[in-house]
């Protein structure tokens, strides 16, 4: 019902964008206002649309798009979170363990990224809800060659353990993890309709030049379930000259480690239909978590280029920061009672992965004839189409 009211809403934005279009202001910036409005009330319905898996739902989607630009997009599979396939990826691409940390190491993690922690308004973050447009990229780095700690002693800290349990996890699959100077950690805390662009990990945001990590890992910490979107992990990498032919999205699962190769296309696609919530006019702290995906990341950098500057921004030493308040639970000591996982190895996950098909055409017609179709892109090796062509969601 909710999103039927959504759906309607935005037809009827449409529609009045359409008469006021109509009118031929002359008033460049009113112009300007009413073009990306209309921008974004099509590509949010076509999002809402193709989440619906349903013929007319996607055919409609189709126009919206086509009519703003786009040529190709993602799939209905995708969108949908279709978990109709089970498939695990070759693990040269990824794998997923669950369990991965101690009880006492996620409530750490808990403490230091609950949704009502201090960690998100010290860091002025926004997940793009309510108006606000989404806080710019931010990270911290810590060093780990042999015998680093995060603190002024030697003794090991709760972010050294976690690091480590990661470290040692995936090593067999990548084992230059092993070789890395440097980890580069960052979080997200989003609703569940919230997604994230497909992108690549790279060194700097990609200024100066592509550089990937090793590879790069997710830690789901949201308590329910299915709360929040999934993550798409493609073929496509950062150095390759064709689209993905296969994708798969990693199931959520609190205390679930998701680990990808550095150089591989890869996001989070919104969270399909809507989740319930409290109807009281105040959430308790459980409540809060409920709805909201939240993550912890960390990459591994044989190398990286530290940004030792003030404020918020990539790769800032994390030494900078460790003393502060949101910090303390990363920061503490920790014995060897909250550490006993780091030197054990954790099953794989069972079934957490689906194999999805990942760009198709907006109008496959029009493309065929302009010899630009996907499947024409794929069997000639044609140059990729510009970024900006390509529709992946509405966030």
């Amino acid at each position: 019902d909710d999103l039927r009211i959504v759906e309607g809403r935005l037809g009827e934005i449409l529609a009045d964008l359409s008469k006021l279009d109509a009118q031929n202001s002359s008033d460049e910036k009113d112009d300007a206002n009413l073009k990306t409005t209309w921008t974004n009330a099509g590509i949010f319905l076509a999002t809402l649309l193709l989440q619906k898996g349903e013929e007319s739902a996607t055919k409609q989607a189709s126009d919206l798009l086509s009519e703003r630009g786009f040529a190709y997009r993602l799939s209905v599979e995708s969108l949908m979170h279709n978990h109709s396939a089970p498939s695990n990826p070759p693990t040269r691409y990824s794998a997923a363990w669950d369990g991965i940390l101690s009880d006492p190491l996620l409530r750490r993690l808990d403490a230091t990224f609950g949704p009502t922690s201090e960690f998100w308004e010290r860091h002025d973050y926004s997940d793009g809800s309510g108006g606000k447009d989404p806080s710019p990229y931010f990270s911290y780095i810590v060093p780990i060659n042999s015998g680093a700690s995060t603190n002024s002693t030697s003794q090991p800290t709760a972010l050294d353990a976690i690091i480590r349990r990661i470290q040692r996890q995936i090593s067999d699959l990548f084992p230059d993890v092993n070789e890395c100077k440097y980890c580069e950690w960052w979080a997200h805390c989003r609703p569940h309709s919230s997604g994230h662009q497909l992108h690549f990990d790279s060194d700097d945001e990609g200024r100066g030049g592509v550089r990937n990590p090793v590879c790069s890992t997710v830690i789901n910490l949201s308590a329910d379930v299915g709360m929040g979107g999934e993550t798409l992990v493609t073929t496509q990498t950062s150095s390759g000259r064709s689209l993905a032919t296969k994708g798969w999205l990693c199931t959520n699962e609190r205390n679930r480690l998701l680990v990808f190769r550095g150089d591989l296309l890869h996001g989070v696609v919104p969270g399909p239909r809507v989740v319930s919530r409290s109807t009281g006019d105040s959430k308790s702290k459980e409540e809060e978590r409920e709805t909201r995906r939240v993550t912890f990341m960390v990459a591994f950098w044989k190398d990286i280029c530290i940004q030792d500057k003030e404020g918020h921004g990539c790769a800032r030493p994390f030494s900078r920061v460790a003393s502060e308040g949101w910090a303390k639970p990363f920061s503490e000591v920790v014995g060897e009672e909250e550490d006993v996982q780091t030197d054990n190895v954790v099953d794989k996950a069972k079934d957490p992965f689906f194999q999805v098909p990942v760009w198709t055409d907006v109008d496959v017609e029009k493309n065929k004839q302009n010899g630009v179709s996907v499947k024409e892109i794929r069997k000639y090796k044609l140059a990729l189409p510009p970024y900006e062509d390509f529709f992946q969601f509405f966030s």
